[in-house]
């Protein structure tokens, strides 16, 4: 069967790069073909990598009414962050990528996320699971853990990696593309809920794996960027709304800790260890000096691990709303 990898990305840090660069070179192991679905420009030292590459300018994300959002409850505030815009985009991408694998002559694809990072064994064992779909004559390949469910006590399928025939995938579900569209198709609270609810029908005709996609491919790293995990955001302050607050929380995942930098208009602020599950924040004024985090996973090598910028300009306050909130008590 003629596969498609299409990897889906947006790598707006050194090391998100690195990951993707790593990520190819890990599907690059089999003979497959490599298409790179962004919202952001490639430079020619990963594009030289793949086949093909789609550049869609639109980057816009859903609004927060429309979107899970991250929360955290304490005895001093509350807090909530919309994180999880990003799924339209996301949307264009996938659109993009399988649509024009069917029009560039492709039988099949598979569609993952940058993040992922297979081991030998795991990319060859991904490949059987490819040969097991064409030989059993079946349409998709999804990740459908047993254990998870998502709201309503629903079934999901994984969108980090899934496959498929092309021409089925598009004839079945064409996902949206901006919010009117998503609103027409009555997209779920998540993609993953979305895509089980728009092919749970057909069922049979899948080959399904009842695990997480990072249970079965156990040598490889899967997920490594999820999105969410760790928060760096200036939110608004309902308590005092003209007090923005920057508010950073290390994951409730991993166990390593990260390294903070807070620069205010290019002076080092503060600099802090977060922990495992540790959060720092602090008010500001809106007096337009530029405040910049950076994030690092270790402080020996100053490896970066992201960075951001916030403008402390009251024409930004719609934009900090949208990103969150937080209450103090």
């Amino acid at each position: 069967m003629n596969t498609l990898f299409i990897i889906d990305t947006y790598p707006s840090s050194k090391r998100q790069m690195e990951i993707l660069s790593s990520c190819i070179d890990s599907i690059k192991a089999l003979d497959y073909k490599i298409m790179i679905t962004t919202h952001l420009p490639i430079p020619e030292s990963i594009t030289q990598k793949v086949e093909y590459v789609i550049y869609d300018y639109d980057n816009s994300f859903l609004k927060p009414e429309y979107t899970p959002f991250y929360w955290l409850k304490s005895e001093t505030f509350d807090v909530h962050i919309f994180n999880a815009g990003h799924t339209l985009p996301i949307c264009r991408n996938i659109k993009n990528g399988v649509n024009m694998a069917q029009i560039l002559g492709f039988d099949s694809f598979i569609f993952m996320e940058s993040d992922i990072i297979f081991g030998r064994k795991d990319i060859e064992q991904l490949d059987f699971l490819l040969y097991k779909m064409e030989r059993s004559n079946k349409k998709m390949l999804f990740f459908k853990p047993e254990e998870y469910r998502g709201t309503e006590n629903s079934y999901v399928y994984e969108t980090l990696l899934f496959g498929g025939i092309c021409k089925y995938f598009n004839d079945t579900f064409q996902p949206p593309t901006d919010l009117k569209e998503w609103l027409f198709k009555e997209m779920g609270y998540t993609l993953e809920q979305t895509f089980y609810d728009k092919f749970k029908h057909n069922e049979n005709e899948y080959l399904i794996i009842n695990h997480h996609s990072s249970e079965i491919f156990r040598d490889s790293e899967v997920n490594i960027s999820r999105y969410g995990l760790f928060n760096c955001e200036l939110i608004h302050n309902d308590t005092h709304e003209d007090e923005p607050v920057l508010f950073i929380m290390n994951s409730l995942v991993e166990e390593l800790p990260k390294y903070a930098e807070i620069i205010k208009n290019d002076v080092l602020e503060n600099t802090y260890t977060l922990h495992k599950g540790q959060y720092w924040f602090n008010s500001y004024r809106y007096d337009g000096s530029i405040i910049t985090v950076n994030i690092y996973d270790d402080l020996e090598s100053q490896y970066l691990y992201f960075s951001k910028t916030f403008h402390l300009h009251s024409n930004n306050i719609t934009i900090f709303k949208e990103k969150g909130n937080i209450k103090l008590k």
